[in-house]
Protein backbone atom coordinates (compact mmCIF):
# COMPACT_ATOMS: atom_id res chain seq x y z
CA UNK A 1 0.00 0.00 0.00
CA UNK A 2 1.35 3.40 -1.01
CA UNK A 3 0.41 6.37 1.15
CA UNK A 4 0.77 9.99 0.04
CA UNK A 5 1.10 12.50 2.89
CA UNK A 6 0.26 16.08 1.87
CA UNK A 7 1.53 18.16 4.78
CA UNK A 8 3.80 21.20 5.12
CA UNK A 9 4.54 20.65 8.81
CA UNK A 10 7.66 18.55 8.32
CA UNK A 11 7.85 17.13 11.84
CA UNK A 12 4.21 15.97 11.71
CA UNK A 13 4.62 14.58 8.21
CA UNK A 14 7.70 12.58 9.18
CA UNK A 15 5.99 11.28 12.32
CA UNK A 16 3.05 10.04 10.22
CA UNK A 17 5.43 8.53 7.69
CA UNK A 18 7.46 6.63 10.31
CA UNK A 19 4.41 5.26 12.09
CA UNK A 20 2.51 4.18 8.97
CA UNK A 21 5.61 2.65 7.39
CA UNK A 22 6.17 0.54 10.48
CA UNK A 23 2.63 -0.31 11.58
CA UNK A 24 1.00 -0.74 8.17
CA UNK A 25 4.10 -1.92 6.31
CA UNK A 26 3.41 0.75 3.71
CA UNK A 27 5.47 2.97 1.46
CA UNK A 28 4.95 6.64 2.35
CA UNK A 29 5.86 9.77 0.41
CA UNK A 30 5.59 13.37 1.63
CA UNK A 31 4.50 16.35 -0.48
CA UNK A 32 4.05 19.95 0.62
CA UNK A 33 1.49 21.03 -2.01
CA UNK A 34 -1.73 19.81 -3.59
CA UNK A 35 -0.38 20.19 -7.12
CA UNK A 36 2.61 17.92 -6.42
CA UNK A 37 0.38 15.29 -4.83
CA UNK A 38 -2.04 15.37 -7.76
CA UNK A 39 0.70 13.94 -10.01
CA UNK A 40 1.31 10.90 -7.78
CA UNK A 41 -0.21 7.43 -7.85
CA UNK A 42 -1.05 6.42 -4.30
CA UNK A 43 -3.61 4.21 -2.61
CA UNK A 44 -4.23 6.51 0.37
CA UNK A 45 -4.02 10.31 0.54
CA UNK A 46 -3.65 12.05 3.91
CA UNK A 47 -4.24 15.72 3.21
CA UNK A 48 -3.83 18.86 5.29
CA UNK A 49 -6.78 21.09 4.41
CA UNK A 50 -4.97 24.29 5.39
CA UNK A 51 -2.36 24.49 2.62
CA UNK A 52 -2.22 27.13 -0.10
CA UNK A 53 -3.58 26.01 -3.43
CA UNK A 54 -6.60 24.21 -4.81
CA UNK A 55 -7.51 21.16 -2.73
CA UNK A 56 -10.60 20.59 -4.87
CA UNK A 57 -8.44 19.69 -7.87
CA UNK A 58 -6.55 17.08 -5.86
CA UNK A 59 -9.71 15.51 -4.46
CA UNK A 60 -11.36 15.40 -7.87
CA UNK A 61 -8.30 13.69 -9.35
CA UNK A 62 -8.04 11.11 -6.53
CA UNK A 63 -11.66 10.60 -5.45
CA UNK A 64 -11.46 6.90 -6.35
CA UNK A 65 -8.70 6.55 -3.73
CA UNK A 66 -8.88 6.75 0.05
CA UNK A 67 -8.70 10.41 1.13
CA UNK A 68 -8.45 11.39 4.79
CA UNK A 69 -8.40 15.09 5.64
CA UNK A 70 -6.31 16.63 8.42
CA UNK A 71 -8.16 19.76 9.49
CA UNK A 72 -6.92 22.26 12.09
CA UNK A 73 -10.57 23.29 12.52
CA UNK A 74 -13.86 22.01 11.19
CA UNK A 75 -15.72 24.31 8.80
CA UNK A 76 -17.70 23.96 5.62
CA UNK A 77 -14.63 24.89 3.53
CA UNK A 78 -12.13 22.69 5.36
CA UNK A 79 -14.23 19.54 5.86
CA UNK A 80 -17.82 19.53 4.57
CA UNK A 81 -17.11 20.69 1.03
CA UNK A 82 -14.07 18.39 0.46
CA UNK A 83 -16.12 15.39 1.67
CA UNK A 84 -18.94 16.37 -0.67
CA UNK A 85 -16.39 16.43 -3.50
CA UNK A 86 -15.12 12.92 -2.75
CA UNK A 87 -12.93 12.82 0.37
CA UNK A 88 -13.77 9.91 2.68
CA UNK A 89 -13.20 11.12 6.23
CA UNK A 90 -11.35 13.64 8.39
CA UNK A 91 -9.35 14.04 11.59
CA UNK A 92 -9.16 17.28 13.51
CA UNK A 93 -5.71 18.29 14.63
CA UNK A 94 -4.28 17.32 17.03
CA UNK A 95 -5.06 13.62 16.51
CA UNK A 96 -3.59 10.27 17.50
CA UNK A 97 -1.75 8.03 15.07
CA UNK A 98 -3.83 5.09 16.32
CA UNK A 99 -7.00 6.83 15.21
CA UNK A 100 -5.51 7.57 11.79
CA UNK A 101 -4.45 3.94 11.39
CA UNK A 102 -7.92 2.76 12.41
CA UNK A 103 -9.54 4.96 9.76
CA UNK A 104 -7.14 3.76 7.05
CA UNK A 105 -7.79 0.09 7.87
CA UNK A 106 -11.54 0.65 8.00
CA UNK A 107 -11.65 2.50 4.68
CA UNK A 108 -9.39 -0.04 3.00
CA UNK A 109 -11.74 -2.84 4.07
CA UNK A 110 -14.72 -0.78 2.94
CA UNK A 111 -13.31 -0.19 -0.53
CA UNK A 112 -12.29 -3.85 -0.87
CA UNK A 113 -15.82 -4.95 -0.03
CA UNK A 114 -17.31 -2.29 -2.30
CA UNK A 115 -15.20 -3.45 -5.25
CA UNK A 116 -16.12 -7.09 -4.64
CA UNK A 117 -19.81 -6.16 -4.47
CA UNK A 118 -19.57 -4.17 -7.71
CA UNK A 119 -17.87 -7.08 -9.49
CA UNK A 120 -20.50 -9.50 -8.24
CA UNK A 121 -23.32 -7.20 -9.37
CA UNK A 122 -21.71 -6.85 -12.80
CA UNK A 123 -21.38 -10.63 -13.04
CA UNK A 124 -25.03 -11.21 -12.11
CA UNK A 125 -26.17 -8.52 -14.54
CA UNK A 126 -24.13 -10.21 -17.28
CA UNK A 127 -25.81 -13.56 -16.57
CA UNK A 128 -29.29 -12.02 -16.58
CA UNK A 129 -28.88 -9.45 -19.37
CA UNK A 130 -30.34 -11.68 -22.11
CA UNK A 131 -33.55 -12.22 -20.17
CA UNK A 132 -36.23 -9.80 -21.30
CA UNK A 133 -38.93 -8.91 -18.79
CA UNK A 134 -41.74 -6.42 -19.08
CA UNK A 135 -41.01 -3.34 -16.98
CA UNK A 136 -44.71 -3.06 -16.13
CA UNK A 137 -44.39 -5.81 -13.53
CA UNK A 138 -44.59 -4.06 -10.17
CA UNK A 139 -43.74 -5.98 -7.04
CA UNK A 140 -46.42 -5.45 -4.42
CA UNK A 141 -45.45 -7.56 -1.42
CA UNK A 142 -46.06 -10.24 -0.42
CA UNK A 143 -46.50 -11.83 -3.85
CA UNK A 144 -46.82 -15.15 -5.62
CA UNK A 145 -45.35 -15.22 -9.14
CA UNK A 146 -46.41 -17.67 -11.81
CA UNK A 147 -43.88 -17.98 -14.61
CA UNK A 148 -42.73 -20.26 -17.40
CA UNK A 149 -39.16 -19.15 -16.78
CA UNK A 150 -37.92 -18.85 -13.16
CA UNK A 151 -34.79 -16.91 -14.17
CA UNK A 152 -37.06 -14.04 -15.20
CA UNK A 153 -38.13 -13.80 -11.56
CA UNK A 154 -34.45 -13.81 -10.57
CA UNK A 155 -33.90 -10.76 -12.76
CA UNK A 156 -37.03 -8.99 -11.54
CA UNK A 157 -36.01 -9.42 -7.89
CA UNK A 158 -32.37 -8.53 -8.52
CA UNK A 159 -33.34 -5.30 -10.30
CA UNK A 160 -35.83 -4.37 -7.59
CA UNK A 161 -33.38 -5.05 -4.75
CA UNK A 162 -30.60 -3.09 -6.45
CA UNK A 163 -32.86 -0.12 -7.20
CA UNK A 164 -34.15 0.00 -3.62
CA UNK A 165 -30.86 -0.89 -1.85
CA UNK A 166 -32.26 -4.11 -0.37
CA UNK A 167 -30.72 -7.46 0.42
CA UNK A 168 -31.98 -10.74 -1.06
CA UNK A 169 -32.33 -13.82 1.14
CA UNK A 170 -33.24 -17.19 -0.37
CA UNK A 171 -35.54 -19.16 1.91
CA UNK A 172 -36.95 -22.68 2.10
CA UNK A 173 -40.47 -22.55 3.55
CA UNK A 174 -40.26 -26.18 4.61
CA UNK A 175 -37.12 -25.70 6.72
CA UNK A 176 -36.93 -22.03 7.66
CA UNK A 177 -36.61 -20.81 11.23
CA UNK A 178 -39.37 -18.18 11.77
CA UNK A 179 -37.18 -16.36 14.31
CA UNK A 180 -34.81 -15.40 11.50
CA UNK A 181 -37.52 -13.55 9.60
CA UNK A 182 -36.96 -10.09 11.02
CA UNK A 183 -35.29 -7.91 8.43
CA UNK A 184 -37.54 -5.37 6.69
CA UNK A 185 -34.61 -4.35 4.44
CA UNK A 186 -34.57 -7.78 2.79
CA UNK A 187 -36.51 -9.42 -0.02
CA UNK A 188 -37.26 -12.99 1.08
CA UNK A 189 -37.25 -15.15 -2.06
CA UNK A 190 -38.59 -18.70 -2.15
CA UNK A 191 -38.28 -20.67 -5.39
CA UNK A 192 -40.46 -23.57 -4.31
CA UNK A 193 -43.83 -23.24 -2.62
CA UNK A 194 -44.64 -25.42 0.37
CA UNK A 195 -47.97 -25.05 2.13
CA UNK A 196 -47.25 -24.08 5.71
CA UNK A 197 -49.97 -21.71 7.01
CA UNK A 198 -47.98 -20.63 10.06
CA UNK A 199 -44.92 -19.66 8.02
CA UNK A 200 -47.03 -18.09 5.28
CA UNK A 201 -48.72 -15.87 7.85
CA UNK A 202 -45.32 -14.69 9.08
CA UNK A 203 -43.99 -14.19 5.54
CA UNK A 204 -47.02 -12.06 4.65
CA UNK A 205 -45.58 -9.34 6.91
CA UNK A 206 -42.37 -9.02 4.90
CA UNK A 207 -41.18 -8.35 1.35
CA UNK A 208 -41.75 -11.92 0.25
CA UNK A 209 -41.66 -13.39 -3.26
CA UNK A 210 -42.63 -17.01 -3.90
CA UNK A 211 -42.63 -18.67 -7.32
CA UNK A 212 -45.51 -21.07 -7.80
CA UNK A 213 -46.68 -23.54 -10.50
CA UNK A 214 -48.87 -22.26 -13.32
CA UNK A 215 -51.84 -24.22 -11.99
CA UNK A 216 -51.47 -22.74 -8.50
CA UNK A 217 -54.63 -21.46 -6.81
CA UNK A 218 -54.04 -18.66 -4.30
CA UNK A 219 -55.56 -19.57 -0.94
CA UNK A 220 -53.73 -16.81 0.92
CA UNK A 221 -55.63 -13.51 0.50
CA UNK A 222 -52.76 -11.43 1.93
CA UNK A 223 -50.57 -12.45 -1.02
CA UNK A 224 -50.82 -10.75 -4.39
CA UNK A 225 -50.46 -12.74 -7.60
CA UNK A 226 -48.73 -11.82 -10.86
CA UNK A 227 -47.78 -13.86 -13.90
CA UNK A 228 -44.66 -13.48 -16.00
CA UNK A 229 -44.80 -15.17 -19.38
CA UNK A 230 -41.49 -15.14 -21.24
CA UNK A 231 -41.60 -15.94 -24.94
CA UNK A 232 -38.05 -14.99 -25.94
CA UNK A 233 -35.36 -16.12 -23.56
CA UNK A 234 -31.85 -17.37 -23.28
CA UNK A 235 -32.14 -21.02 -22.37
CA UNK A 236 -29.39 -22.54 -20.26
CA UNK A 237 -27.70 -25.83 -21.02
CA UNK A 238 -29.42 -27.73 -18.21
CA UNK A 239 -32.98 -26.78 -19.23
CA UNK A 240 -35.30 -29.23 -20.99
CA UNK A 241 -38.08 -27.67 -23.04
CA UNK A 242 -41.36 -29.11 -24.14
CA UNK A 243 -41.77 -29.52 -27.90
CA UNK A 244 -44.26 -26.64 -27.95
CA UNK A 245 -41.91 -24.32 -26.03
CA UNK A 246 -39.04 -25.26 -28.34
CA UNK A 247 -41.03 -24.55 -31.51
CA UNK A 248 -42.27 -21.26 -30.09
CA UNK A 249 -38.73 -20.25 -29.15
CA UNK A 250 -37.33 -21.12 -32.60
CA UNK A 251 -40.05 -19.21 -34.44
CA UNK A 252 -39.58 -16.09 -32.30
CA UNK A 253 -35.81 -16.06 -32.60
CA UNK A 254 -35.31 -17.17 -36.21
CA UNK A 255 -38.30 -16.03 -38.26
CA UNK A 256 -36.54 -12.77 -39.11
CA UNK A 257 -33.43 -14.67 -40.27
CA UNK A 258 -34.97 -17.45 -42.38
CA UNK A 259 -37.76 -17.57 -45.00
CA UNK A 260 -40.81 -19.61 -44.02
CA UNK A 261 -39.87 -22.44 -46.38
CA UNK A 262 -36.49 -22.91 -44.71
CA UNK A 263 -37.84 -22.36 -41.18
CA UNK A 264 -40.61 -24.93 -41.55
CA UNK A 265 -38.15 -27.39 -43.13
CA UNK A 266 -35.75 -27.11 -40.19
CA UNK A 267 -38.61 -27.56 -37.74
CA UNK A 268 -39.85 -30.60 -39.64
CA UNK A 269 -43.32 -29.15 -40.23
CA UNK A 270 -45.22 -27.81 -43.23
CA UNK A 271 -45.61 -24.13 -44.04
CA UNK A 272 -49.29 -24.48 -43.17
CA UNK A 273 -48.38 -25.90 -39.77
CA UNK A 274 -45.96 -23.04 -39.27
CA UNK A 275 -48.76 -20.57 -39.99
CA UNK A 276 -51.05 -22.41 -37.55
CA UNK A 277 -48.33 -22.33 -34.87
CA UNK A 278 -47.97 -18.57 -35.26
CA UNK A 279 -51.71 -18.14 -34.89
CA UNK A 280 -51.78 -20.40 -31.83
CA UNK A 281 -48.93 -18.58 -30.09
CA UNK A 282 -50.06 -15.10 -31.12
CA UNK A 283 -46.83 -14.48 -33.02
CA UNK A 284 -46.83 -11.89 -35.79
CA UNK A 285 -44.61 -12.42 -38.80
CA UNK A 286 -41.58 -10.16 -38.52
CA UNK A 287 -40.69 -8.27 -41.68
Amino acid sequence: MKIIIVENELYLAQSIQNNLSEKLNSKCEIFASYDEAANTDGDVYIVNTNLKGNIDKLIDAKKDKIIILLAPYVTYTSVTQPIQLGADDYLQKPFSIEELIRKIIHLREYYTLKNKTRKMENFIEHILEEIEINSKHDLSFPVFIKTNYPKAVDKLIFNYAKKNSLDITLIDIQNIDPKKLKNTKTVYYCKKFYDNPEIMNILSKFKTVITVPKNFENIYPHFNMIEIEISKKNFMDDEILSIEDYIKYIILNHQHKLPDTELSKRLGISRKSLWEKRKKYGIFKQK
